[in-house]
């Protein structure tokens, strides 16, 4: 694997995904950046989002109908996520992830889950 250099992008995009605490799509990380580094253009954000998630620095989150979100990797392991019915953010939930047994399945190795929730974020809720 080639070595990845440290760039003023990669530090600003690290600094949204650890400000936002929350996963975030491409354009919002984007957007995000733009208010440090106006310069910085939407390929080069998904060029940086590939080599972070190769360094495994930051996960992408992907959810059918939605589009892919990226969060930093939180050394404590995943989290649960809240996918909001109105204003179809994904957040990132500050609790611990229930312990699921996994069970053994026509030979099937299981080695991961992910715990989804659906319902009103409290922005939307007016809280």
């Amino acid at each position: 694997m080639a070595m990845i250099r440290k760039t003023r992008q990669r530090e600003v995009l690290k600094q949204v995904l650890e400000e936002a605490n929350r996963p975030l799509t491409p354009n919002e990380i984007h957007e995000l950046a733009q208010q440090s580094y106006p310069a910085i253009g939407l390929r080069t954000v998904y060029r940086h989002l590939n080599e972070l998630s190769d360094t495994m620095e930051i996960a992408g989150i992907d959810y059918p109908g939605l589009p892919v979100h990226y969060e930093k990797v939180d050394q404590k392991g995943s989290r649960p996520h809240l996918i909001c019915r109105e204003c179809r953010r994904v957040l990132a939930l500050p609790i611990a992830e229930p312990q699921v047994p996994y069970p053994e399945v026509d030979g099937h190795e299981i080695s991961g889950h992910e715990v989804l929730y659906y319902g009103v974020c409290k922005n939307c809720r007016g809280q």
